[in-house]
């Protein structure tokens, strides 16, 4: 092996959590999928599942989507604009004049380049769709028989410079907390660690003060894709992406898949209807109780009437008035701390959040009632 290889595999070898021994991010089971190369070529080996380009990133990489299911054209559209629409009177003016008979399902992962605990469920939740069984082989028959009920759009990273900037690193279970903040959020100048949540106080970040490699939160022009505002011709290149796709798919519920130390389905938005809200809070206490109910790592439901920030303008928010989605911010466990301690619960704890998803809006629908 050269140097390069040497120092690649090196590179991949973190600090483990309250230890002494490196943990190996490079090495994870098989079914754990969540490089960007080996996740493009699982996608294109699936039978009935288109894989397509929606956009590039900042950085001018591919943005690639995967969808299973027929699409329906709802006929009696007459607006382009949700709000026009609620305005006169009828959201059915923007969501068409009937009920569709397959939902969609849009879920984005990989908004932060190393947060992909949730990509990886949402690709054995697709295999489960295709073939009856996750990639691990077990079968899920009520997780099969709903989500063939949808139509489903993965976007498996939408921060591909994110990604690709650590895309050898597959995993973060055991990994100590300094060295997983540092890749994440990165460093500037002089030292100093960025940290969460006051890396959110430079936006964009300043790559003249970035120290060593940029984090993984960040596009390659330095923005952290959750508080792009959407609107404008000044957007990021990836969030213009996701908007166009959501236009084009109108998707009945849009899943925001992010990592932290698995606290679930995320209380309510803010600036969408209160329906809606309530929707968010009814889908996190049904996920929360499967979780209990079977005896998983992490089981929480939302508990507070706002996120930790506060009212703030969210990706979430711009799905809903993009497209009238019902949006819901999931963060799955990342398992770095030890907690899960494998790969396999975390796997468990995420096919467990889908499964109640997706039953719960095959069962009620996504989008509450108008009225």
């Amino acid at each position: 092996m050269d140097r390069t290889g040497r120092s690649r595999a090196s590179a991949r070898l973190m600090k483990g959590y309250k230890s002494r021994a490196r943990v190996d991010t490079g090495q994870a089971p098989r079914w754990w999928l969540s490089g960007p190369e080996q996740v493009e070529a699982y996608l294109r080996s699936l039978k009935g599942v288109t894989v397509f380009e929606i956009g590039r990133s900042a950085g001018g990489r591919p943005i690639l989507a995967a969808a299973r299911g027929r699409r329906e054209r709802v006929g009696g559209r007459t607006s382009e604009s949700l709000s026009s629409a609620l305005a006169g009177g009828s959201a059915a003016a923007f969501y068409g004049s009937r009920a569709r008979q397959r939902q969609v399902l849009l879920f984005i992962g990989g908004v932060h380049g190393t947060e992909n605990e949730g990509t990886v469920a949402a690709l054995n939740l697709l295999n489960v769709a295709v073939t009856g069984k996750d990639l691990r082989g077990r079968r899920h028959p009520r997780m099969a028989r709903e989500a063939r009920k949808l139509r489903i759009v993965i976007i498996p990273f939408l921060n591909m410079d994110g990604r690709c900037r650590f895309a050898d690193r597959l995993h973060f279970v055991g990994v100590d907390t300094d060295p997983y903040m540092r890749m994440s959020q990165g460093a500037l100048k002089g030292g100093r660690r960025l940290d969460w949540p006051t890396s959110k106080l430079l936006y964009p970040l300043p790559l003249d003060e970035v120290a060593g490699t940029l984090g993984s939160y960040y596009n390659d022009a330095g923005y952290n894709l959750v508080y792009d505002h959407g609107f404008g011709g000044d957007c990021q290149p990836e969030t213009r992406a996701l908007v166009a796709l959501a236009r084009e798919e109108r998707p009945d519920c849009a899943v925001l898949s992010h990592s932290n130390n698995g606290s679930l389905v995320q209380p309510p938005g803010s600036f969408i209807p209160r329906r809606f809200r309530q929707r968010q809070v009814q889908i996190g206490a049904v996920v929360g109780a499967r979780c209990r109910r079977d005896g998983l790592a992490k089981s929480q439901v939302p508990t507070g009437t706002e996120t930790y920030a506060g009212q703030v303008f969210y990706q979430s928010d711009l799905m809903y008035h993009c497209c009238g989605a019902l949006p819901l911010l999931v963060e799955f466990p990342w398992g770095y701390q030890n907690v899960p301690d494998n790969h396999g619960e975390i796997l468990d704890i995420g096919l467990a959040v889908l499964e109640e998803i997706v039953a719960f809006g095959t069962a009620y629908g996504f989008r509450p009632p108008e009225k």
